[in-house]
């Protein structure tokens, strides 16, 4: 799967800040680290870790094992998406081409970053683009971008499939997976950064509904391949997961759906979640799976309704500006 240089001129030495965003990462961040500093792509790379004030030893391994990293330290977890701002704001303000969002239990191919460079200099209407993403240690996809259903909940496009069998091609995909993706920050410039009433989870899918929004195409290139190890980070169904992906689905739902599915969808999804699966979870002897759906629907609500004078006024959130 590693991608031929195409035809027509070489591309430029675009400068690319790879981010890093970690939290009690360390055990982690190595293998993703080299995967980043081995990568083939013909530009100037700079690799940019926003620690989330980590007490494992992060700060620690990456001075004694990565002194060429650039560190961003946090005095407290600001999550995934006020992590990233911090350093996307940083990349613009030094004139980066493209932003390279890296999660921190993801290993690049030695040609991810090639492949996403060629498809950008080939598809100047694309702005966002995402790869086949896979589960570490199996040949079985985990990702190859993320679409949603009728219910405005974000799905991975071809999860589970066994490699051998995905035929997708080149295209465009409704919106990436920030797990491994590849921005323009032209683009940021003109839409912003991500909404920082994301702690985790559908930040990504917001950003890319804001860019189609601006006539931007996000792209899937299947030949820049990555290996998530699934779950690290908060693990897979935990409670904290469930909450977070379940006030993301009613934000994103308030922000993009049309207002008759946010007038319908908000406040039923709410309830289902508290009055329905919750106590379902806690007659299954699951009390913290149950806390985290009520919480997932009174957050989602108030996230909502917070997103409204954004979707009056404009879709460029508070705090989202470049």
């Amino acid at each position: 799967m590693i991608p031929t240089v195409g035809k027509g001129p070489p591309l430029a030495q675009p400068l690319v800040h790879a981010i890093v965003v970690t939290w009690q990462g360390a055990q982690l961040l190595p293998s993703c680290l080299n995967a980043l500093a081995a990568q083939t792509a013909d530009c100037r790379l700079e690799i940019v870790v926003v620690d989330n004030a980590s007490t494992d030893g992060t700060r620690e391994m990456l001075a004694r094992d990565f002194p060429g990293v650039v560190v961003l330290p946090l005095p407290s977890n600001l999550g995934y998406a006020e992590g990233n701002n911090l350093a996307l704001r940083r990349a613009l303000a030094r004139g980066a081409d493209f932003v390279a969002l890296v999660n921190n239990d993801v290993e690049l191919e030695p040609w991810w970053l090639l492949a996403m460079l060629q498809a950008a200099d080939t598809h100047q209407a694309a702005s966002l683009f995402c790869g086949t993403l896979l589960f570490r240690g199996e040949e079985r996809v985990n990702s190859t971008g993320v679409w949603l259903d009728g219910f405005g909940r974000a799905r991975d496009r071809d999860f589970g499939l066994p490699l051998a069998a995905l035929g997708r091609h080149e295209g465009p995909v409704e919106c990436i997976t920030g797990g491994a993706a590849l921005i323009r920050t032209s683009l940021l410039r003109l839409i912003g950064v991500f909404d920082p009433d994301y702690f985790a989870y559908y930040e990504d899918v917001e950003l890319s509904l804001r860019a189609a929004r601006a006539g931007a195409l996000c792209w899937y290139v299947p030949e820049a391949v990555a290996r998530h190890r699934f779950g690290a980070s908060f693990g897979p169904g935990s409670p904290q997961q469930r909450a977070l992906v379940g006030k993301g689905h009613l934000r994103t739902l308030a922000l993009h759906a049309p207002a008759w599915k946010v007038a319908t969808l908000v406040p039923l999804t709410a309830a289902y979640r508290a009055a329905i699966k919750a106590p379902l979870l806690l007659l299954r002897g699951r009390p913290q799976h149950a806390l985290a759906e009520v919480s997932a629907a009174l957050e989602g609500t108030a996230s909502a309704l917070r997103a409204l004078p954004t979707r009056l006024l404009g879709f460029i959130p508070p705090g989202a500006e470049p």
